[in-house]
């Protein structure tokens, strides 16, 4: 069974737009940035530790699209960490959150 949590959303706003303010949100959460595409399309992260959480990885990818831009967001259990079996629900639980933040912070 698969632990990793997946949504698409689109935005109003133009992919370098949208990847910086999900740059802004990320560090205002005190997420760790692992990597990045140069243009800012791809954001790899890892979530910090919470008292009921482990940290999460994560994949935020975004693309241009027609009137604005489509962000597709994956967390999941970091590599390291040990698999739980509510890990399904929590993660989603988390993107559902992050997704909410990234909808309000954008213009």
């Amino acid at each position: 069974m698969s632990s990793e949590a997946t949504a698409t959303f689109h935005s109003r706003a133009d992919a370098p737009t949208t990847a910086a303010v999900i740059l802004k949100v990320l560090a205002e959460n005190k997420a760790t940035v692992l990597g990045q595409a140069p243009d800012g399309s791809t954001v790899d992260f890892q979530t910090k530790k919470t008292m009921f959480n482990w940290e999460l990885l994560g994949r935020a990818v975004t693309v241009s699209a027609p009137a604005g831009s489509d962000v597709h967001l994956s967390l999941d259990v970091h590599r390291n960490r040990p698999a739980a079996l509510m890990d399904g629900m929590k993660n989603k639980k988390a993107l559902d959150k992050l997704v909410g933040q990234l909808q309000a912070a954008l213009p």
